[in-house]
């Protein structure tokens, strides 16, 4: 978990070499970027340098350098009490704040709702309550707040005054894929940390060693379509979402030969198994949710395939009027998805979608999208 684990993150590697540096390490921080490129494993690094009893210097040159994205980097010794514990996942002073705390919570009130936002009874039990209470290790108190994007409005207006002025030796990082849904006064309090996309060959790299029984050309197109992200790579591979983009595409061939309500059903139960799928690894998520989400993921399949098709009409010269028909359907799977994330009607929707995408022109894809992994 130590800061050498976080590769191609060079801006986030200097902005905390800088404040190591200086000795003026900032007591909030907001890490933003995608997800899965390393903001959590960057937060954890920085939780260990904290509570390390002797923190270690590292220099690097040549690749070394380039990937790690600084010529130096501190770590935790690995070997200290402290250390242990944190990669134990036992350490009584790091707290992990997540949607799910809710279980957790001592009003069975509180216990009763879902999980679907980090709410201000959760923040002010396991955070504000918390954040004055002495060290039981006596160097400091982490708290890495996943998915800050969740907070409600109320939960973050509350917990201002502790961004603001919080105790000695306490550091509250938050992490989050859209730093826009955090309000401009709980942004003005922390220090912002960009992350950006890794490279496609180091996503395929890891995404290989993380699944070493698949097959390759799956591994090729999961580490394409992550548009790098590692996280989103894995959950590409994890999902089947190859099999399932080998469908769409199909689909999408024999549009202007298919009946509306046919490909409506089709695309409908595809994210129905998809977002059962997904609600496997989270629990709290309604039926509704559930269905949106895999939506939203099948209409992603349908981007992309649309956009491997516009390269191909540009790369081939092809006529203009077929890439503006393949940015035309782009744009209009983006405006479907921006309705879902509204909470428009989905069935209404999809049927208004696939009449639109019909109505766009007969879409000619000669070649077999995907290596022919339908």
């Amino acid at each position: 978990m130590s800061l050498l684990e976080v590769q191609f993150q060079p801006q986030a590697q200097r902005i905390l070499r800088h404040s190591i540096a200086s000795g003026r390490i900032p007591h909030a921080y907001i890490f933003h970027g995608p997800d899965g490129v390393g903001k959590e494993l960057f937060a954890l690094g920085l939780a260990e340098i904290s509570l390390c009893a002797k923190p270690i210097d590292h220099r690097f040159t040549g690749a070394q350098l380039e990937s790690i994205g600084a010529d130096a980097v501190r770590t935790g010794c690995g070997r200290c009490d402290d250390c242990r514990m944190l990669a134990a996942g036992t350490h009584p002073d790091f707290h992990l704040i997540t949607r799910q705390l809710h279980r957790e919570h001592p009003d069975p009130e509180v216990r009763k709702r879902r999980g679907l936002e980090i709410t201000v009874d959760v923040l002010r039990h396991f955070v504000m309550d918390r954040v004055a209470l002495t060290p039981k290790c006596g160097r400091a108190k982490i708290f890495v707040i996943r998915e800050a994007e969740e907070m409600t409005v109320q939960a973050q207006n509350a917990l201002l005054k502790t961004l603001e002025e919080p105790p000695q030796n306490t550091m509250i990082i938050l992490l989050t894929r859209s730093v826009d849904r955090l309000l401009a006064t709980t942004q003005s309090r922390c220090q912002l940390v960009p992350f950006g996309t890794l490279p496609i060959g180091f996503v395929k790299e890891r995404l290989r060693a993380l699944r070493p029984d698949a097959v390759s050309k799956v591994v090729e197109w999961c580490a394409t379509a992550s548009d790098g992200s590692l996280g989103r790579a894995i959950l590409l591979f994890d999902l089947e979402l190859h099999a399932a983009f080998g469908r769409i595409h199909v689909s999408l061939d024999h549009l202007s030969d298919s009946r509306d309500e046919a490909v409506v059903k089709q695309w409908t139960e595809e994210a129905k198994a998809l977002g059962e799928r997904l609600r496997a690894d989270d629990p709290e998520m309604t039926d509704a949710e559930s269905t949106r989400r895999g939506l939203s993921e099948v209409l992603q399949l349908a981007a992309r395939s649309y956009d491997e098709s516009l390269r191909d009409f540009s790369g081939q010269g092809s006529d203009s009027d077929e890439a503006e028909m393949a940015a035309a359907a782009i744009d209009r799977l983006a405006e479907a998805e921006h309705q879902l994330d509204l909470n428009a009607n989905t069935q209404l929707v999809m049927e208004v979608l696939i009449g639109e995408l019909k109505a766009l022109g007969e879409r000619p894809l000669e070649r077999a999208v995907g290596g022919g992994l339908q």
